[in-house]
């Protein structure tokens, strides 16, 4: 993996969300736009977050539910 995927993937969260700094954001977008490998990681990302988001509470199992929380819980102080 090249240090440019690595940085897109520390930080995605961040890209997505919009909170970089456009020069950072730009640079992203460009290693996206020649790295078959990251435009497919970036798409299956955006469509896990925009399943996860149209699911409630009810849909999923409730060990499944606290797991997954822990775990977003986690790598978001990380």
């Amino acid at each position: 993996m090249e240090d440019s995927c690595s940085r897109l993937i520390s930080l995605l969260s961040d890209y997505l969300d919009g909170r970089l700094p456009a020069e950072v954001k730009r640079d992203l977008e460009q290693h996206v736009t020649g790295c078959s490998e990251c435009t497919s990681f970036v798409g299956t990302f955006r469509s896990t977050i925009s399943l996860l988001q149209s699911l409630s509470d009810d849909d999923l199992p409730e060990g499944l539910r606290l797991k997954l929380k822990a775990f977003l819980d986690a790598r978001a102080t990380n």
